[in-house]
């Protein structure tokens, strides 16, 4: 399975620049992420945790955790799409393989 090819053409996307914060830590933490273009940094205070290019996935604790564990920011411009809680389920259901993704 090919996470780009799978949401090119997802409809819930968010286009944004450089230095972009798409969530802060202590957030509510409603969707997951799949970055389609760019590059996020995840990171608690000014400590980097990991750096997710395209087809890298983020924001996965949102499933289990009620509030953001950190900050991710855009490091260049990025496309993302967001994918809620019953999203993911159904995408699991359709495609096993994006579960261990």
């Amino acid at each position: 399975m090919e996470l780009l090819t799978l949401f090119s053409d997802w409809e819930d996307q968010l286009e944004l620049p450089k230095g972009a914060v798409v969530f802060k830590r202590g957030d509510p933490a409603d969707y997951l992420y799949v970055v389609t273009e760019g590059e996020v940094e995840l990171k608690v205070g000014d400590e980097p945790l990991a750096a997710e290019l395209a087809g890298g996935i983020f924001g996965e604790m949102s499933l289990v955790q009620s509030l953001r564990a950190a900050d991710a920011v855009t490091l260049r411009p990025t496309r993302l799409a967001r994918v809620s809680r019953e999203q993911f389920r159904e995408l699991v259901r359709e495609h096993p393989d994006l579960a261990i993704h």
